[in-house]
């Protein structure tokens, strides 16, 4: 992987990265993503076990040809990850790092990516970093995500992210707790924190006055901030910019950022790097721009594993207009996840069927609502939590009611095997996280020792 106007790239790399990819116009910069289509089309076809994997692939083909090319499922992808099966391997078992990906209802995959992907991935976020802050860079980074455990890629990427853009790293992690994180801002008058929504919530609203007045950025990855959440850090930090830094997964890297005149869900797509489709959730079909659907992505590499047609599990859809910022790099706006699911005695509960029956009742909000499952030796219970932002009208009764026009969860609810179910009012910082400090809507406790 190389920059336009850097150093010479390493040899096993024919990737190509825009040095500056808002100061092309749109020709040269689908020249650049077709030219570096092709190098992992070459790369892929010189791979026995990937060209067996997609046998579908031909010399000469471009990303309009994608679309003649099944979609990858996230099981198809822990499938054959490595170590059991080299079959994603671009040019075979090489020297790289090794990363643990879950994602929020689907098996473990390992991703093996190769040192020149894990460069190209860090150069893709300091590109975000810068276009997200050009009035005023940071310079002092705090960063809180989650370090460990195979699963500690966010961690990492930011720290080579931080070096790249030339400023300084204050390592925190996630373990640090949000009142010793804003000691460290106030002592060392950090400008910038990096850490997934819910954690960076909880260090700006719950902050004694001052300790992080020094603050201007609070960048996020790992989930969508939400308005809630935007409004919570509005009425406790109104001079901290809030961005993504950028959107990005385990498995491809970096595939979109956030410029100074975008935010909420909306990206630029670095489409040097990624190939990105919006397509219709059941049928597979590519949809026209303005229309929502599943985003699929073909992230472009030469080295490490290749994902053709990658389904990231999000929904979004493509903008029709350009930004006021002038960048040639098309918008993308993310709608959610695709439905993530539990089962519960049998029963697959989804979070967009929790979401709309609790809609009902004026809970709109991913991150106002968790629905926990604790198993018992002989059953389970039923514990759902709202935060202190939804109406105190709602009651357990109230929720029953709802809850129960849907077959699922009326079924989970009037189980033999449900023994309770509550309904509490808390602080959103007391919903349940994964290890790597993301807030789900469903959450399954892991049965008592």
């Amino acid at each position: 992987m190389k920059a336009v106007g850097s150093s010479p790239p390493p040899a096993s790399s024919r990737i190509t990265l825009a040095g500056d990819l808002d100061a092309l116009d749109r020709a040269e910069l689908e020249r650049l993503r077709e030219r570096n289509f092709a190098a992992m089309l070459d790369a892929a076809l010189r791979t026995p076990a990937v060209r067996r994997r997609w046998p579908d692939l031909k010399p000469g083909m471009t990303t309009a040809d994608l679309a003649g090319l099944p979609l990858l499922g996230s099981d198809d992808l822990a499938d054959g990850s490595p170590p059991h099966s080299d079959e994603f391997l671009l040019g075979g078992d090489g020297p790289g790092m090794v990363l643990r990906s879950s994602g929020t209802s689907s098996k473990p995959k390992m991703m093996y990516h190769s040192w020149e992907f894990n460069l190209q991935v860090s150069t893709l976020g300091a590109r975000g970093l810068r276009a997200a802050s050009r009035s005023a860079p940071p310079r002092r980074i705090a960063n809180c995500f989650y370090p460990a455990e195979l699963s500690g890629g966010a961690f990492l990427f930011t720290q080579e992210v931080i070096r790249l853009a030339g400023a300084r790293a204050y390592p925190l992690a996630s373990q640090t707790s949000p009142a010793d994180t804003a000691e460290v801002i106030a002592e060392h008058a950090v400008d910038a924190l990096a850490s997934n929504p819910g954690y960076g919530v909880e260090v700006l609203t719950g902050a004694e006055p001052g300790r992080t007045a020094s603050l201007r950025h609070f960048f996020y990855i790992g989930e969508l901030l939400g308005r809630a959440r935007m409004r919570m850090i509005a009425e406790a930090a109104p001079h901290v910019k809030v961005r993504s830094l950028a959107y990005s997964t385990s498995e491809t890297g970096p595939i979109g950022y956030q410029c100074e005149r975008t935010g909420d869900a909306t990206h630029h797509v670095h489409e040097d790097a990624v190939v990105v489709e919006v397509v219709d959730e059941r049928t597979g079909e590519p949809l026209p721009d303005g229309e929502t659907g599943e985003v699929i992505v073909t992230a472009l590499s030469d080295t490490g594993m290749a994902l053709f047609r990658y389904r990231i599990g999000d929904v979004g859809v493509f903008g029709g207009t350009p930004c006021p910022c002038g960048s040639p790099a098309r918008l993308l706006t993310l709608h959610g996840r695709t439905a993530t699911s539990l089962n519960i005695d049998t029963e697959v509960v989804s979070s967009d069927l929790l979401l709309g029956r609790l809609g009902r009742l004026g809970v709109t909000e991913p991150a106002d609502c968790q629905l926990q499952v604790l198993p018992e030796e002989h059953g389970y219970r039923l514990r759902l939590l709202l935060s202190n932002r939804t109406p105190e009208w709602i009651t357990r009764e109230a929720v029953v009611d709802c809850l129960s026009g849907a077959q699922q969860l009326r079924a989970v609810l009037s189980s033999a095997q449900c023994r309770g179910f509550t309904v509490e009012r808390v602080s959103p910082e007391l919903f349940a996280r994964t290890e790597r400090g993301k807030v789900p809507v469903l959450y399954a406790h892991p049965m008592p020792g």
